[in-house]
């Protein structure tokens, strides 16, 4: 049932992705001629500002679902109903927390966006502002309840729910944006389907594994309290270093340049983030699995073979992502936005690129999370933050965006690239440069002729036109599937691609 699941959730995930990017690919070229590019800018501005602000939530989503996942795995209902008392205490604080905070921010947005916006801007900024701090409000309780679903296993059921909450959103904003032509329709779409969220999947928590919280300042009480905080912690420092690298660029670019910038930054963001989502479709699923892997007495090894099965489904992927944008990316962003965008693809090959080799392990980051190892990773990532919000500041002041992204890009290839995996190597004895052979195993090869092949179509063959586009990408696909499946593919792999079989 646990390994159908963690099947089921990344194959749900997947579908999640292709959604989200035929949602981005639709919808974002469809509202920035709507509300124009300097509007959409200063809301692409205002986005980053208020999602940088969901650090405060301090990771209490993750820490329910480890926790959840660890009483699980031993039948212990009562002792999650006793934890999630705690989480949900914690939580209301935090909202508070929240609120209070994004009182100050409101106050200081024209000091902080006087230089690069209007009067007319700034007054937009603001509006969108207040109705995104009820939004990050109930992004707090949507994290927590999801990651009770996510530590019972059923992320089938969480990922169905945010399938049709990207369907509603892309009809709403159709419906709605084309009559009021209003950024602040988006952020009021975002509230309701929030709430409507958070409703549906309280109902299956509570009836479905009889989840009942008491709010109880007793508690804190608990003697999981002080372990579950420490924990809580060293999330919240991690998303502190996630949240400034995700958004950081958009909010310097923003300050620094103006909100046009930001337009064409966002977008290469908007790819990196499409991108990373193909590894994140399996890795966000294998906390459970990989902390009942952990309790068997071989854990550590058969967890290495976790981490090359799941790695190579994500280099089969990643891999082709990152080759094909290469080929013909400048051909998609100039069919797909137009002019004034080319550097779209410059962004998007920077971060693209030396992000592929640490996402492709990132199951390891479970193995952290299950043992409750985060110190040292939180260390890195808060180090190379500084170095990634460094090189932003001073580079965009000088060169403009494209420091932003040689910055992030930075922070990637020094923290997760080369120092966490000589940590996996060493704390945990994992063979990281045999993991990263066994993952690319056949498939580079593949990749190689199915470039290849791409390149002359591109050249050659298909060089104008949507219709041209489809073509090349039906050579790429066909000619990688035929690599993959006489030269790439393990028997077991192909196996499971066929449902024979299960990868785990």
């Amino acid at each position: 049932m646990r390994k159908n699941e963690v099947k089921w959730g990344a194959i749900l995930s997947y579908i999640l992705i292709i959604a989200s990017a035929a949602y981005g690919l639709i919808v974002t070229p469809y509202m920035i001629p709507v509300i124009g590019d300097v509007e959409y800018g200063v809301y692409k501005s205002i986005t980053a500002l208020s999602s940088s602000l969901l650090v405060l939530d301090f990771g209490v989503g993750s820490t329910v679902m480890r926790y959840v996942a660890s009483y699980n795995s031993e039948n212990k209902q009562e002792e999650i109903n006793r934890f999630l008392s705690l989480a949900f205490t914690e939580m209301l604080m935090i909202m508070l927390l929240l609120a209070v905070v994004c009182g100050g921010i409101y106050f200081t947005l024209p000091a902080v966006y006087g230089d690069g916006f209007t009067t007319e801007q700034l007054e937009k900024a603001k509006e969108l502002f207040l109705l995104m701090t009820f939004s990050l409000l109930l992004h707090v309780v949507e994290n927590v309840i999801s990651g009770i679903i996510g530590g019972y296993n059923k992320f089938s059921i969480s990922k169905t729910i945010k399938l049709m909450q990207l369907v509603f959103r892309g009809i709403l904003i159709y419906s709605l944006l084309t009559a009021l032509k209003d950024s602040l329709i988006l952020v009021l779409i975002d509230i309701v389907l929030s709430a409507l969220t958070i409703f549906i999947e309280w109902i299956y928590v509570s009836k479905k594994h009889g989840v009942v919280v008491s709010l109880s300042i007793s508690s804190f009480h608990s003697p999981v309290f002080i372990e579950s905080t420490k924990y809580t912690a060293l999330i919240f420092l991690t998303s502190i270093a996630a949240q400034i690298n995700g958004n950081l660029d958009n909010v310097v670019v923003g300050a620094l340049v103006g909100p046009e910038a930001v337009a064409v930054y966002s977008m290469g963001l908007l790819i990196f983030g499409m991108f990373e989502n193909l590894s994140t479709a399996i890795s966000g699923v294998m906390l459970p699995m990989v902390t009942n892997i952990l309790k068997e007495p071989d854990g550590i090894t058969r967890v290495q073979g976790t981490i090359v099965k799941a790695g190579r489904i994500q280099f089969v992927l990643l891999g082709a992502a990152v080759v094909g944008f290469l080929i013909i990316g400048k051909q998609f962003i100039g069919l797909w936005l137009g002019n004034g965008y080319e550097d779209v693809y410059i962004i998007s090959i920077i971060l693209m690129v030396p992000a592929l080799f640490e996402l492709c392990v990132n199951v390891s980051l479970s193995v952290l999370r299950a043992k409750n190892m985060l110190s040292f990773r939180t260390i890195i990532l808060i180090a190379t933050t500084a170095l990634n919000a460094i090189v932003t500041v001073v580079g965009v002041s000088k060169y403009g965006y494209l420091a932003a992204a040689i910055g992030t890009a930075l922070s990637f290839i020094i923290g997760s690239l080369i120092i966490m995996n000589i940590y996996y190597n060493r704390k945990l004895s994992f063979k990281m440069l045999r993991i990263y052979k066994e993952i690319f195993s056949g498939i580079w090869i593949c990749l190689l002729v199915a470039g290849g092949a791409l390149f002359v179509s591109s050249r050659f063959l298909f060089n104008e036109g949507w219709g041209a586009f489809a073509g090349n990408v039906s050579v790429f696909c066909v000619v990688y599937f035929v690599m993959l499946t006489f030269f790439g593919l393990k028997d077991y792999e192909k196996g499971a691609a066929l449902g024979r079989k299960r990868i785990s």
